[in-house]
C-alpha cells in the first residue's frame, strides 16, 4: 500500500514491495497473479477499512442522518492511505478492464451500505421518501470522490465549522418537508404545486 501510494501504480515494483514486506518476490507471485491483483488486495484492505470505519456509527443509538452528517464532516480528515490507492486503482483500471470491474464492484458494495442508511433514515421519517435513493447515493459518492480529488490536488480546504454548516444544510434539504413551516412562510414553496407561493400557475 505504501509503495503504490508513493510511486503510483506504473512505477511501483513488485521487488520493492517484497523488500518492504520482508518476503521474496517468489512468495508474492505464489499468491498474486500480478501487480494488478496486488493493488486490488491493497485497495480491499485499506479502502474498505476506511469506509467501514466511517459508515460505522461512532456512538450507539445515532440516527441515520447523524451518521451521514458524521460522514460529511470526515471528508476534511487527513487523506488516508486508502484514498491514494483508490485513485491509483481508478487510473490503472482505465487500462485494465478486469481491475476496473473489480473496483466498480467494491464501489457498488459501498453503494449498498449508503442505500441502507438512506432506507433507515426514510423509515425513521427523517428523509423525504419521494427522493430517489440512487440519486442520493450518487450525490454522497460525488461529494466523497470530489473531496478525495480536492485533497490529492492540494487545493485549499474550508474551515471545519463552515464545512459542517454546509453539510448540515445539504442533509436538511433531503429531510421530510415541514409543511406547517412552508405554509407560514410565503417565500417558500407551495407543497401542493411545488411552486413558490404566489407564483403564476
Amino acid at each position: 500500500a505504501e509503495v503504490f501510494a508513493e510511486k503510483g501504480y506504473e512505477k511501483a515494483g513488485v521487488a520493492e514491495i517484497a523488500r518492504r514486506a520482508g518476503v521474496t518476490t517468489g512468495a508474492i507471485y505464489s499468491r498474486y497473479s500480478g501487480k494488478a491483483e496486488l493493488l486490488l488486495d491493497a485497495v480491499d484492505h485499506h479502502v474498505s477499512h476506511d469506509i467501514e470505519q466511517l459508515l460505522r456509527a461512532e456512538h450507539p443509538g445515532e440516527s441515520a442522518t447523524d451518521v451521514l452528517a458524521s460522514l460529511g464532516s470526515h471528508l476534511l480528515d487527513d487523506l488516508p492511505t486508502g484514498s491514494g490507492l483508490f485513485l491509483e486503482a481508478i487510473v490503472a483500471g482505465r487500462r485494465d478492464p478486469e481491475l476496473a470491474a473489480a473496483i466498480r464492484r467494491r464501489v457498488e458494495d459501498e453503494d449498498a451500505r449508503l442505500a441502507k442508511l438512506f432506507d433507515e433514515a426514510t423509515t425513521d421519517g427523517l428523509v423525504d421518501p419521494d427522493l430517489d435513493r440512487l440519486a442520493i447515493v450518487r450525490l454522497a459518492h460525488a461529494l466523497g470522490f470530489g473531496m478525495t480529488l480536492t485533497r490529492a490536488m492540494g487545493l485549499e480546504l474550508p474551515e471545519t465549522g463552515a464545512w459542517t454548516t454546509v453539510i448540515d444544510r445539504v442533509i436538511a434539504a433531503v429531510a421530510v418537508p415541514d409543511l406547517e413551516s412552508l405554509e407560514q412562510n410565503p417565500h417558500d414553496t407551495d407543497p401542493e404545486t411545488a411552486q413558490p407561493t404566489g407564483a403564476p400557475q
